[in-house]
């Protein structure tokens, strides 16, 4: 189990480096370095890099697999501290790591002319959960050759592919736009009246929130 956690906070070092958050990179390869001597200890030092202001809750990630991958291993990394303190299975607590379902997807919805706008980055945003969950659960039920950043690195070069793949699954008249048009007009009827509405994919097609 120990050697697994240090895997994780390995990786999560490597994310805050390509971040350049290079402070709290060795932060995380201290706490990795200490996890053998006493993991307690080790959970403690890591539990001051989200102490308040000025430490992690504060940074922002543009990128979605960023921002993804950091709040997945922020989640891994805090289960096996717990388990390893009340000395429970790894293997019994990863519920949240086995939805494989898309995220919910932000549209913007004009309420004059009923046209939907998504964006790129919110399309290919609601696939990226479940690629990063199956990485790490690759890491727990098996041996990768590679780490889980370095696999991490190649999975997310594979956006073009992936907006492909989930534009099949929109209605044909929703517009897919680079930016995010809130607080602009809409861009069929120019009248300013987009709403922003969460919209769950069942298998079959996308379905409005309620």
């Amino acid at each position: 189990m120990q050697e697994n956690l240090k895997s994780f906070l390995a990786s999560f070092s490597a994310l805050l480096d390509y971040e350049n958050h290079h402070q709290w990179s060795h932060w995380m390869n201290s706490v990795e370095k200490m996890v053998d001597a006493n993991a307690m200890d080790a959970y403690d030092h890591y539990s001051k890099a989200f102490g308040g202001a000025g430490t992690l809750n504060d940074i922002h990630f543009q990128d979605p697999w960023s921002f993804t991958l950091f709040w997945k291993l922020r989640a891994i990394i805090g289960i096996y501290f717990q388990c390893l303190e009340l000395d429970k299975d790894i293997k019994t607590q990863l519920s949240e790591f086995q939805d494989e379902k898309l995220e919910s997807l932000k549209v913007h919805c004009c309420s004059h002319c009923q046209s939907r706008f998504v964006t790129q980055r919110d399309l290919i945003a609601t696939q990226i959960p479940a690629k990063i969950n199956t990485l790490i659960l690759e890491d727990i039920f098996s041996s990768p050759m590679k780490t889980l950043y370095e696999r991490f690195a190649v999975l997310r070069k594979t956006s073009s592919e992936l907006l492909e793949e989930l534009t099949e699954t929109i209605d044909e008249d929703w517009e897919i736009v680079r930016s995010d048009p809130w607080y602009q007009p809409c861009a069929k009827c120019n009248e300013n009246s987009l709403k922003l509405q969460s919209y769950k994919y069942d298998g079959l097609k996308w379905s409005m929130l309620t």
